[in-house]
């Protein structure tokens, strides 16, 4: 195969996958890892990928915003388990961070088995839910994020700050493989840097499909939270 040929095949692959390890991409173009990290180069160099620890993400990705309501329909089962999961770090009486996302959402109907809880998010939508379940629920106000339906930005994160939770959950759009949580956002990913601080347990939900996945912002690493929690885990 030629090189163009090789780097177009290289490019489907991604625009269907999004990201993929140099490994994968040897096997399925039957050529060496380091024709592979050749041509890699060769595509960063012409800014259409990103190189990450043993792969490769699409750039177009990395800043790329999805919307919500699409995000709420992507491994819906994965972040049904997920949330049945997290089930094991909550008791009553807690007060609780919750975070915008569509993973940390589905833990909305298990948060119901509890009781005496107050909850602050940055999402309108969980809040709602939340008040229409009966729990005490805080909300930050603040500007709104049309794609994710998150409210973010000064007056939320210093609402945020008026409060010290003992748990927070919150999730991202990709971790790596040397365990850096990632997201495209930068406003969503200063408020859970907010959060982080202001909270004594850190728990971090994830499906297995944001694995190896690099976005633009470092939010945190795996050895800054208490806990992870993914459909995979024990």
């Amino acid at each position: 195969m030629l090189h163009l040929e090789r780097q177009n095949e290289i490019m489907a692959l991604l625009r269907e996958r999004k990201s993929m390890t140099v490994r994968a991409l040897s096997a399925l173009l039957f050529t060496s890892e380091s024709t592979v990290r050749r041509d890699l180069s060769d595509l960063e160099a012409a800014g259409k990928v990103r190189r990450t620890f043993g792969g490769v993400v699409l750039e177009e990705t990395l800043t790329k915003e999805v919307p919500r309501l699409l995000r709420q329909s992507q491994n819906h089962e994965a972040k049904q388990r997920i949330a049945q999961k997290a089930r094991k770090y909550l008791s009553n009486g807690k007060v609780i961070f919750l975070d915008a996302s569509t993973t940390v959402a589905h833990l909305v109907p298990v948060l119901a088995e509890f009781s005496d809880l107050t909850i602050i998010t940055n999402s309108p939508s969980t809040s709602l839910e939340l008040g229409n379940l009966g729990i005490r629920t805080f909300c930050t106000g603040g500007a709104l994020l049309p794609s994710s339906q998150a409210f973010v930005g000064a007056q939320a994160e210093d609402f945020i700050r008026r409060f010290n939770a003992d748990l927070m959950f919150f999730s991202s759009r990709g971790v790596t493989e040397d365990g850096r949580i990632t997201d495209s956002s930068v406003e969503e990913s200063r408020l859970r840097q907010v959060m982080l601080t202001h909270a004594k347990k850190k728990i971090y939900l994830y499906d297995t499909s944001k694995l190896g996945k690099e976005y633009m912002v470092n939010l945190c690493h795996f050895n800054e939270i208490d806990a992870t929690v993914s459909e995979a885990s024990e």
